[in-house]
């Protein structure tokens, strides 16, 4: 699994502890039949896109520009 976090906050050891244990609750719930690892990787290649409630906040402003 290709890294998919960055949390300019947070150290590089925090943000590897972090990925360690996100990976591990996903092989758990392989193991536990939740997940297949075709999801998985369906998953991992899907697009983020924004929530349209962010996407509604930033036209309001758009509009409010003078």
């Amino acid at each position: 699994m290709t890294d998919f976090l960055e949390i300019k906050c947070l150290r590089k050891k925090e943000q590897e502890r972090i990925l360690e244990e996100v990976e591990k609750k996903i092989e758990q719930k392989i193991k536990d039949g939740i997940f297949t690892v075709r999801e998985v990787h369906e998953i991992e290649h899907m697009k983020l896109r924004p929530l349209p409630d962010i996407l509604d906040v930033q036209s309001v402003y758009a509009k409010l520009k003078i």
